[in-house]
């Protein structure tokens, strides 16, 4: 069979063009999140959270005491089941309303959390925790420095042996799957995505209309996608090996790209 030969040239101006865009959206996640509090607790049932913390407690081993790390946690609401496990759980959120609303539900279950308001990518404590968790697609929040400053920060937490547990989209995971637009119904607010992946740059640029009380608010969101390869690249130039990847939320499936990626990796 006669081999062919495809090229596929990109214009300078669309370069240029997609370049500008990401440096307007380098800090998109300040304006994105005081929107998405509005939806994220509906976004996942009680059950569905409990379902995924028990696949972490398996992948990663965790016992009472495991020292953990879930950054970043949002509105707590994984750490607060690792905590109901017997976990000791720190949380790092740079979103002070989700930092407020993790504390509130830890105090009313009755559970000591230690959760903080500060950035993902500087993380204070070195060789201290067991695991650390970076759940819902988090990672890739930031530029190539950003994103790599963030491995390291999580590299220099972890101890010996630790775990670090990611569960993201990556090319093989969502390019087969992708859609340019989407919609979604979350309680009483019903939000409309139009998506687009920007090969340049190797982002997934996604516009998020917000419908609520007849209100419409528009937020955009960009996440550095990676193929397997170099995210396993990336993360042994920073002290990481063993890698297992899991492509659902049953811990023996050996389905190894699934709806997305949940990658668990060793500190060495």
């Amino acid at each position: 069979m006669e081999k062919v030969l495809v090229k596929i040239r990109v214009s300078s101006d669309f370069k240029n063009n997609m370049k500008n865009k990401v440096k307007k959206n380098k800090e998109w996640y300040n304006a994105f999140f005081k929107t998405w509090d509005v939806v994220q607790p509906s976004f996942y049932s009680s059950e569905q959270t409990k379902k995924q913390a028990a696949f972490i407690t398996k992948a990663l081993k965790l016992k009472k005491g495991s020292k953990v790390l879930d950054v970043p946690c949002g509105n707590g609401r994984i750490g607060i089941e690792l905590a109901r496990k017997g976990c000791s759980v720190t949380g790092i959120d740079f979103n002070e309303n989700m930092i407020k609303r993790a504390i509130n539900e830890s105090k009313k279950r009755k559970l000591e959390i230690d959760f903080h308001i500060g950035d993902m990518r500087k993380i204070p404590w070195k060789n201290r925790f067991n695991a650390v968790i970076c759940w819902w697609g988090s990672y890739g929040y930031f530029d190539d420095k950003g994103n790599i400053n963030y491995i390291k920060a999580v590299s220099s937490s972890l101890k010996k042996g630790g775990k670090f547990i990611i569960d993201t989209h990556i090319m093989e995971t969502l390019l087969p799957q992708y859609e340019p637009k989407g919609w979604e119904n979350f309680g009483d607010v019903k939000v409309i995505q139009d998506r687009r992946f920007d090969p340049v740059n190797s982002r997934i640029v996604v516009d998020w209309t917000f419908f609520k009380d007849g209100k419409e608010i528009i937020q955009t969101s960009s996440i550095q996608l990676y193929t397997y390869k170099e995210l396993t690249k990336l993360l042994t130039k920073y002290g990481f090996g063993n890698f297992k990847p899991y492509g659902s939320y049953n811990i023996k499936d050996d389905v190894f790209f699934g709806k997305r990626l949940i990658l668990v990796a060793e500190k060495n």
